[in-house]
């Protein structure tokens, strides 16, 4: 897994996000507007612990920082 910072993006307001497995880690595409309140955020901790990641151990992500 890669620790790293995530892929942000603006798709607009009905895009939640995305999680890819990539070689050896995970790449998160989220929404700029994602935050770790954001109704959303729960569905993309739920993708990437499918991908057998944790939204906890990438410390730059908003949402990692608060997994």
């Amino acid at each position: 897994m890669q620790y790293s910072e995530p892929l942000i993006v603006d798709y607009g307001p009905k895009f939640l996000g995305h999680s890819f497995l990539v070689d050896n880690g995970i790449v998160c595409v989220i929404p700029r507007q994602l935050t770790a309140q954001n109704s959303g955020s729960e569905a993309m901790r739920a993708a990437v612990r499918d991908l057998g990641g944790e939204c906890g151990e990438c410390r730059n992500c908003p949402l990692g920082a608060a997994g």
